[in-house]
């Protein structure tokens, strides 16, 4: 399934390095100012070779994720979510720099945590032309921790810009504050061992239809009719919490490009 998870998000980044890691935030001594905005998407695009259009039953499920802590099912989803590494900008100890957000009235001094490593390899040169620290770099975090604190206003995660076009933002939207898409494809979704199906989750669009590609070349069939589809980031997460044991099981699939950045980076 989508080469097993992307090998199980490289065995889970190699057991995260085999060593532990510090989550303590260092402040930025220059924050940086950011202005937080939304959009509603208008109507569906068309998305490379597929339709895009989020389905109607997830658009009746709630997005309030601080309810979903407490739900007996959140452990699992967290270690599902967990796989997928996230970016920030860090010192030489790994701790995640902070940055100052306005939204509206308020002012927040929070860490920025971005879903694709090419975002925030932009940022690290940005923060090291305005204020460079001994060791800046970046490092992966496990999703399931930022979107812990991302429910409790205590990170921003940062979708990347051309995802959040692909799912309906306008091209002049700022993708900090957007939520984060997600992109599948219902025809794709494969049985576990339990006989349960699981549908794979993209952060990436081209993913997604890479792996239409595969299923096809595989299993046969018209790519027209493979329909991929769009809901985000909290809606996925709700529909798992909610979810009765017998539905649908989703699989979060990192992007290629996060996976290819972390073994490039073991390899070295």
């Amino acid at each position: 399934m989508v080469i097993d998870g992307l090998l199980a998000a490289l065995s889970f980044w190699i057991s995260f390095f085999s060593q532990p890691k510090t989550m303590a935030v260092y402040t930025f001594i220059a924050l940086m100012i950011c202005s937080v905005q939304s959009f509603s998407p208008g109507k569906a695009a068309l998305l490379a070779h597929h339709r895009h259009r989020p389905p109607p039953s997830l658009l009746k499920q709630s997005s309030k994720p601080n309810e979903l802590f407490d739900s007996p099912g959140w452990e699992s989803i967290k270690l599902e979510l967990d796989q997928v590494p996230v970016f920030s900008v860090a010192n030489a100890e790994g701790q995640p720099i902070k940055y100052r957000i306005e939204k509206k009235d308020e002012t927040f001094e929070v860490p920025l945590f971005y879903t694709h490593v090419s975002d925030a390899l932009v940022e690290l040169e940005k923060a090291k032309d305005s204020n460079p620290l001994p060791g800046m770099d970046i490092n992966p975090y496990p999703l399931g921790d930022i979107f812990e604190m991302w429910a409790k206003d205590s990170a921003v995660l940062v979708p990347n810009k051309n995802a959040i076009i692909q799912a309906g933002a306008p091209p002049t939207a700022n993708a900090i504050g957007q939520k984060v898409p997600l992109f599948a494809c219902m025809e794709i979704a494969q049985e576990n061992e339990e006989g349960k199906p699981v549908l794979p989750l993209f952060f990436e669009l081209e993913d997604a239809n890479d792996a239409v590609k595969q299923a096809v070349s595989s299993d046969g069939g018209n790519e027209k009719d493979f329909e991929v589809v769009c809901l985000n980031l909290p809606e996925a997460v709700s529909l798992l919490a909610n979810g009765a044991k017998e539905s649908t099981a989703f699989n979060f699939i990192p992007p290629t490009s996060s996976i290819r950045h972390i073994q490039d980076y073991l390899s070295s």
